[in-house]
């Protein structure tokens, strides 16, 4: 098996770097087009959002904890305790169904401050899926003791919370900490690191309705001010963290191709779980051929489109294909699928790419599809039957996608040949950082 190598192209961006650098080179759209564009601004380095789009069930009961252990591909105890204690913070997780694939990713988190003989855990998931999801839990609940409930509207508040410019490329908590949470202070809140991006923020739960700022008012817990539901959005789409079972969808997505493992989001020690077989075997036999990445959408015949972290203009006039749409090569003949834009805003979205089509990634011996000045597009028709539409794409890799898979060749290397991978390992990220150096001096 040949080990991954890095592009000699590719230059260290950390998290704080994706809105800057240069636009890509996409149509200038008229002032007509300007005018009726309601993409949302860019979103502030720091600040937070209501996510109105999440909603909330709780789990409370004696038996709460062991129901969802057998339920989420995240571990509900502590690892390696020999009390089986139950984690202490909240953590981003999924429930599969029995053939591995996808139901709904979620948030779980430790209610602070409730009787520990009968705990009680939030759900947190796409809003939409919130009644089907309940039914999948009440199905799965025969004879616990346990009472299940989907949250009123204004009972809690779901928030994201981020400061680009004080947080570490990768969330340094620890999430097996002692502590409630990373908000201890503040006894009537649920919260958790987001792990599913480096440096990504907080996810939060808030009593009520009120604003965050009521429950948090130091700036040191929570900086910047509110944006709207859109301009988080944005800025999850440029970390390449899919959301939901509109990009997540639901009974078709894998875990692993939805960067689940990299995210942080599944125990790959813990015992039994619905869907756990297939997630297992891939993770130790097989080869992620496909990920979820963030895309640039562009139109005219810019080909050579350099820009190594996908970058947001609201005012960019690129039409957004359907949810699901297939991504081919242009100019190739119809032949097998490059992967499927998932969904997106403005000039960029999010894609299921194949690694070795899209990007320079190199997983196997056998050989690799890519071609720098290869093309990718997506074309739909309208619903009124007109003419169709088409709108180009890149696919871009993420320093830290970039990081994890390159670690997980080397392992693979290392298990079928005997070679350390280690030393390659910290070669690779030993030029990293030199290049970051030379980036911050420039």
């Amino acid at each position: 098996m040949t080990m991954m190598r890095p592009s000699s192209s590719t230059r260290t961006r950390c998290a704080q770097c994706i809105n800057g650098g240069r636009l890509f080179s996409t149509t200038t759209p008229s002032r007509t087009e300007q005018s009726s564009n309601t993409f949302p601004p860019p979103p502030p380095r720091a600040g937070y959002a209501r996510l109105t789009n999440r909603g909330l069930i709780s789990v409370t009961g004696v038996d709460s904890t062991s129901f969802l252990q057998g339920l989420i591909t995240q571990n509900m105890l502590v690892t390696n305790d020999p009390n089986r204690s139950a984690r202490h913070t909240g953590s981003y997780t999924a429930f599969l169904n029995s053939h591995g694939r996808i139901l709904y990713d979620a948030f779980i988190y430790p209610v602070p401050e409730t009787n520990p003989d009968e705990p009680t855990w939030l759900v947190e998931a796409d809003r939409n899926e919130i009644p089907t999801l309940l039914k999948h839990l009440k199905k799965h609940k025969l004879r616990a003791k346990l009472k299940l409930r989907a949250l009123d509207d204004g009972e809690r508040s779901v928030w994201a919370a981020w400061k680009d410019h004080a947080e570490p490329r990768w969330a340094a908590y620890n999430l097996e900490s002692p502590s409630s949470s990373p908000f201890a202070a503040f006894p009537d809140i649920a919260g958790c690191i987001d792990t599913r991006a480096p440096g990504f923020g907080s996810r939060l739960i808030t009593p009520g309705s009120d604003d965050l700022r009521v429950h948090l008012p130091d700036e040191n817990a929570v900086s910047g001010s509110e944006v709207e539901l859109g301009s988080y959005t944005v800025r999850r789409m440029l970390h390449g963290v899919a959301e939901g079972q509109s990009e997540i969808i639901r009974e078709s997505a894998l875990p692993l191709e939805s960067n689940m493992d990299m995210m942080r989001g599944i125990d790959f020690r813990k015992g039994c779980y619905l869907g756990q077989e297939l997630t297992i075997r891939t993770h130790h036999t097989g080869v992620v051929r496909k990920r979820i990445l963030p895309v640039q959408l562009y139109s005219g015949d810019e080909a050579l489109l350099s820009a190594e972290v996908p970058v947001y203009d609201p005012k960019a006039a690129v039409g957004a294909p359907p949810s699901g749409s297939n991504i081919a090569k242009v100019g190739a003949r119809r032949g097998r699928s490059a992967g499927k834009f998932l969904g997106g805003v403005g000039n960029i979205g999010l894609a299921l790419c194949r690694l070795e089509m899209m990007t320079d990634i190199t997983l196997t011996d056998e050989g690799t599809q890519f071609n720098p000045e290869q093309e990718f597009k997506v074309s739909w028709a309208t619903e009124e039957g007109g003419d169709a539409q088409e709108v180009k794409m890149k696919a871009i890799v993420p320093l830290w996608t970039r990081e994890f898979i390159f670690a997980g060749a080397a392992k693979t290397n290392a298990r079928t040949r005997g070679e350390s991978y280690g030393e390659r390992a910290k070669a690779f990220l030993e030029q990293l950082e030199e290049e970051e150096s030379q980036r911050r001096n420039e």
